[in-house]
């Protein structure tokens, strides 16, 4: 009888705290839903008829950084599944400028008025148009995928192409960051072959948590990166003057293989950059500063020979030797700066604010300066 009722009880006492805790889970869902956790578009993954990767269509998102969501941003997917204020029309035959990149152009911690391919419309006005092809952790190979989607089905006049720290390495395959985008595979004999990387099966745990606010919360705003902020708080930021592993949100060491095989990246970028419906004249090189070092000169110097020092410089001077237009945003970067001494991003995230936007964007219309529907504006 007595082990009867030992048991019982501890029947009773487990499923009192099965249930507690299940209550106190649904509870926080049920708070988190009110909160702006982050929360990105459903990714369509690329298939045979349509090899471009991009988000479900007219798909909300939320874009918020911190375990306190210290920014926060709304918006939405377009028709053609990418983060746009509008959709875009293949009827169209307004002079066209497609921006490609990965997600400093995608732009999702700005309003899109405020990126840079809304500031770009702006400077535009009704003389022309401003579509960008972009999603997050895009490298150099997928820029050509989306560069030959926007001739295919744009025609347009000038393209612009941001590059990053990360897109040399994370274009060849064996150092993909994400599947759903081309890579290049090294052949033997020298050269790459561009195949798409396909999206494997989404697991049930997965569509779980993607659907879980309190899941996402713990997965994106406090990730490791969150969880470093969340313990640190009222400490001084780390002392920038010392160089760290990273620069330009890649690894900073630079041994000779590593530099060969992106050297090998860059020449098969520009390749096929001068193989588009875009004549090279057309074509606008974006590259970005090493941030946070621009702020500091003698950090500035003490990075160039880093991997994306080493990248940087070669893809600048490879692209204007070919006769593609090149801005190197350092150079932007550093002169408004040294006028304001306003930052190009937040504290606690790499991606562009506003400003970082503004700026990048003006380097980029001066650089267009003699295209028609720019010059218009100017007059």
């Amino acid at each position: 009888m007595r082990q009867n009722s030992r048991w019982r009880n501890f029947a009773v006492n487990s499923l009192t705290v099965l249930g507690s805790v299940v209550f106190t889970l649904l509870a926080l869902e049920a708070v988190f839903r009110l909160l702006p956790v982050a929360t990105a578009p459903w990714v369509q993954p690329a298939t045979p008829e349509n090899p471009v990767q991009r988000y479900v269509a007219n798909m909300p998102f939320t874009w918020s950084v911190g375990w306190n969501f210290k920014i926060v941003s709304h918006g939405r997917t377009n028709v053609q599944g990418f983060i746009a204020g509008y959709d875009y029309d293949t009827a169209a035959t307004t002079p066209l400028v497609a921006v490609v990149g990965d997600s400093f152009v995608e732009a999702m911690p700005v309003r899109f008025q405020d990126s840079l391919t809304g500031k770009l419309q702006q400077a535009l006005g009704a003389r022309g148009r401003a579509y960008s092809f972009a999603q997050s952790g895009a490298p150099l190979s997928q820029y050509i995928a989306y560069a030959r989607h926007a001739c295919e089905l744009y025609r347009p006049e000038r393209l612009v192409i941001l590059v990053v720290g990360n897109d040399f390495d994370e274009s060849v395959y064996a150092k993909r960051a994400r599947n759903g985008f081309f890579h290049l595979h090294p052949k033997p004999g020298g050269g790459f072959d561009f195949k798409l990387s396909p999206v494997p099966p989404m697991s049930v745990a997965e569509r779980i948590g993607r659907n879980s606010a309190l899941a996402l919360y713990f997965f994106r705003n406090v990730s490791k990166s969150g969880l470093i902020q969340l313990l640190t708080i009222g400490r001084a930021q780390a002392d920038e003057r010392k160089v760290g592993p990273y620069v330009g949100n890649t690894l900073a060491s630079a041994d000779a293989a590593r530099i060969a095989e992106g050297e090998q990246v860059i020449d098969w970028f520009l390749d096929q950059l001068g193989s588009l419906c875009v004549k090279p004249d057309g074509v606008v090189i974006v590259v970005d500063a090493p941030r946070p070092e621009i702020y500091d000169p003698g950090m500035l110097e003490a990075v160039r020979e880093s991997y994306f020092g080493r990248m940087r410089a070669r893809v600048l001077a490879e692209g204007a030797a070919r006769g593609f237009r090149t801005v190197d945003l350092q150079d932007a970067f550093v002169a408004s700066y040294a006028k304001d001494q306003r930052r190009f991003e937040p504290s606690i995230d790499n991606h562009w604010d506003e400003h970082g936007h503004d700026v990048a964007a003006a380097a980029i219309v001066a650089r267009l300066g003699d295209w028609q529907p720019l010059s218009a504006g100017a007059r």
